[in-house]
């Protein structure tokens, strides 16, 4: 039935490159209309019953391949209608002495320009739905792992390993499009060692922070997140581990930035790592003939009453020093996050010279005695 409605056509028109083009384009219809019921049925039948289940890890797959579907199933007809066309032209006329690539030398030319189009095209889609597709499922790993509690890997090497896995699928892609087009790439794989040669002579310091970089990022010292004391005791919140350097918010709000490799040969403190839980100090000097279990007594009452005061560990006081002018004591407590110990500290001081002059204790000043002989 539908050779016939063909021949029909055919002998209606009675011109075979007129006849191609139609039949071209009847097929690229037909192939979009097709691509838009498989992406009506996705939408409609497929994607209601996924969202059912209990994992959206599936609701996004279908979500990166829906549009994707849509655009291979359109290219496919155009490659379909190509290949007729293709065919045809080679095939014998119906109302020409010869076939209409013999008399229309120029249209192999066209065709051949059409197929690499088309080529380029199809890679290009697959390149992009595997760009989703990376993102889809280290996104999918890192919070399998618990992102929250593991920042270092949500925050600084999952964008790694995106970037670099999308660096080797470009490359692949350009590869196989040369490849396709008969393109010799021994010459330019040759001209790229040398130029990666003299690149790596060139920018020493950078690949040094940038393999510094991947050693953070795997040997994970520290997380995004994390409180760290580094270089000259300074002290600041890592905000962004990058590929050639690292981020810090200091106390003064200011983003203080240090090449990785500098911080790979540094002492490092982590002040966060393995919890949260840390330490909070506070020394103070009592006048000599106070009464030290009352100093203890206060000291552990003011920092049991703390809010921010940990129940994991109990607060300990020291008499830790005979001062020139002062009995030392050291009380130690901790706080469950490291983002309250300063005012926590401040506060235990501030109650601490409360209760002191309530109950009569006194902080003495330092003093130093003369002794004048008459002589």
């Amino acid at each position: 039935m539908s050779a016939w409605i063909f021949n029909f056509i055919r002998d209606l028109i009675q011109d075979d490159l007129l006849y191609r083009i139609i039949l071209v384009a009847l097929v690229i219809v037909i192939s979009f209309i097709g691509a838009k019921l498989l992406a009506f049925i996705i939408k409609k039948i497929i994607k209601p019953f996924v969202s059912k289940t209990t994992t959206d890890l599936d609701d996004k797959i279908l979500a990166a391949l829906g549009s994707a579907i849509y655009r291979l199933a359109f290219l496919a007809g155009i490659f379909l209608s190509v290949e007729l066309f293709k065919d045809g032209i080679k095939s014998e006329s119906k109302f020409l002495p010869k076939p209409l690539l013999e008399i229309y030398p120029f249209l192999d030319n066209i065709v051949s320009i059409v197929e690499a189009l088309l080529f380029i095209a199809l890679i290009v889609i697959l390149l992009i739905v595997s760009f989703r597709y990376i993102n889809l499922f280290l996104d999918w790993y890192a919070n399998k792992l618990d992102a929250d509690n593991n920042r270092n890997l949500s925050g600084s090497l999952i964008p790694m390993l995106k970037k670099v896995s999308k660096i080797i699928l470009f490359a692949l892609a350009v590869v196989v499009v040369l490849a396709k087009f008969n393109v010799d790439i021994s010459a330019f794989v040759v001209s790229l060692g040398v130029g990666s040669l003299a690149i790596a002579l060139a920018a020493q310091e950078t690949l040094s922070n940038m393999i510094s970089g991947f050693i953070i990022m795997t040997d994970r010292p520290f997380r995004i997140g994390d409180r760290i004391r580094y270089a000259d005791n300074q002290v600041g919140d890592v905000v962004d581990i990058g590929i050639r350097s690292t981020k810090i918010l200091d106390f003064d709000n200011n983003i203080v930035i240090i090449p990785n490799n500098e911080i790979v040969k540094s002492r490092l403190v982590n002040i966060t790592y393995p919890n949260s839980l840390t330490r909070v100090v506070v020394e103070v000097g009592v006048a000599y003939g106070t009464d030290i279990k009352k100093v203890k007594e206060i000291l552990l009452d003011v920092a049991n009453n703390d809010p921010d005061c940990s129940k994991q560990i109990p607060p300990d006081v020291f008499f830790i020093n005979f001062g020139s002018s002062s009995l030392d004591f050291r009380l130690v407590a901790r706080t469950d996050d490291y983002r309250n110990a300063y005012t926590m500290q401040c506060r235990l001081r501030e109650k601490i010279y409360e209760e002191f002059n309530k109950h009569k204790i006194e902080i003495p000043f330092s003093q130093i005695v003369v002794h004048q002989s008459n002589s």
